[in-house]
């Protein structure tokens, strides 16, 4: 296929470009981003190695379309799981453990500096309530990264919970529409569906407290649904949101008391 071929707006090599770019001056950012939450708000995630070892069993060599969908209770979940899934030198030779983002286009468009950041970490912007034109657009760019091996970080509900809860009544059906449309073109994708929590954490905020500590769960899942169109799409986000649900049920009810802070679902 030829990488020039137009996909949404965007062309095959402009998606490239960015991807290589990123790839490029991730031995530089990257630990910069650990050292960032590593040492300066020092963050804390028990048992890290054995966290990552675990997501990469679950996961092994399976190059199927990769969603990850976390629950979202800040404004830098992403960049914290990015550091809780891999090691950034694993992360640079396997394009799944450095996903890419859909950050909310307003939130960071504004500021010149952000947006080169943004760029470089992988990001496509999302403008929520666009046109179908342009939405459409937006989903088929995610579909031709999904598709040629990249990964994708989605928040299943659609934004950051108000009420510091997974969102399981009113959540957004996105998730759901980017794996009914990969399932009809042929494609078996898998979710990582990975619950994170600060043990301080009460409901949504811009960041997490400084010196916070993480608990961490986490479930492969291959969501199916006999319906078609819409219902396929809800039902298929519905499958996510409740799975974060649950082991969000499991944090409440003492998983984080466990001594590594984490609990692997099997």
């Amino acid at each position: 296929m030829n990488v020039t071929r137009r996909i949404g707006g965007l062309t095959w090599l402009g998606l490239g470009t960015q991807a290589f770019l990123s790839r490029l001056v991730q031995p530089l950012f990257y630990p910069m981003y650990i050292l960032l939450l590593r040492y300066v708000l020092s963050y804390r995630i028990p048992d890290l190695p054995q966290v990552r070892r675990g997501i990469r069993e679950k996961l092994g060599r399976d190059k199927r379309p990769l969603l990850i969908c976390p629950n979202h209770l800040t404004m830098i979940d992403s960049v914290i799981l990015m550091w809780a899934i891999a090691p950034w030198w694993q992360a640079f030779w396997d394009a799944r453990f450095f996903p890419w983002n859909t950050p909310e286009k307003t939130n960071y468009a504004h500021v010149p500096v952000l947006r080169f950041i943004a760029y470089l970490g992988k990001c496509i912007a999302v403008v929520r309530q666009a046109p179908k034109d342009q939405t459409a657009k937006f989903l088929a760019k995610l579909r031709t990264l999904l598709l040629s091996g990249q990964s994708l970080m989605i928040f299943p509900e659609g934004t950051r919970s108000r009420h510091g809860r997974v969102e399981t009544k009113d959540f957004a059906y996105g998730t759901g529409k980017i794996v009914d449309d990969l399932k009809r073109l042929g494609a078996q994708p898998r979710i990582l569906c990975v619950y994170l929590r600060g043990l301080g954490q009460k409901t949504y905020s811009t960041i997490p407290r400084k010196g916070e500590t993480f608990y961490l769960d986490y479930q492969v899942l291959e969501p199916t649904s006999d319906s078609r169109g819409l219902r396929a799409q809800r039902d298929i986000s519905r499958q996510i949101v409740h799975t974060l649900a649950d082991m969000e049920q499991a944090f409440f009810a003492g998983g984080h008391r466990l001594k590594t802070g984490f609990r692997a679902l099997q």
